[in-house]
């Protein structure tokens, strides 16, 4: 395995094992253990590290040269799309972080004050395919 994803498979771990403990802190009524974190914040970070590790997990699909149905196979489609289509942006930024990236046009658009945006157009078609940039 090249050492970008082994590197990013740490990062997951550390994900994983924060998230198994914060889920743990979630519990009101039957809680054993030392308590870090009030019920309520635990629910806010199990939530948002839920999401983090959704996208970190397609993104490390990617890299291992998955498709978007191979990593969630189980998900409905919405229009012929995969539900991981419209988190596109976020996958790239994890993969940008480790030298890959997917392929997008860039549009050049003004607000409604007039100042000028740029922003990424991922394609259904070509975003499970990645490409090195640091090579």
């Amino acid at each position: 395995m090249k050492q970008e994803i082994i590197d990013f498979r740490k990062e997951i771990a550390a994900l994983e094992v924060e998230q198994k403990s914060t889920k743990e802190q979630r519990r009101t009524v039957r809680f054993e253990g030392e308590r870090t974190m009030s019920p309520d914040e635990a629910y806010e970070k199990a939530l948002s590290n839920r999401g983090k590790l959704r996208i970190m997990y397609a993104a490390y699909g990617l890299m291992r040269g998955k498709k978007f149905s191979q990593i969630e196979n189980k998900a409905k489609l919405e229009d012929g799309v995969h539900p991981l289509f419209f988190d596109c942006n976020a996958i790239n930024g994890y993969l940008e972080k480790y030298g890959y990236q997917m392929p997008y046009e860039e549009e050049i658009y003004k607000d409604w004050w007039g100042k000028t945006h740029t922003r990424k157009i991922y394609n259904p078609e070509t975003c499970e395919e990645i490409v090195r940039v640091s090579e």
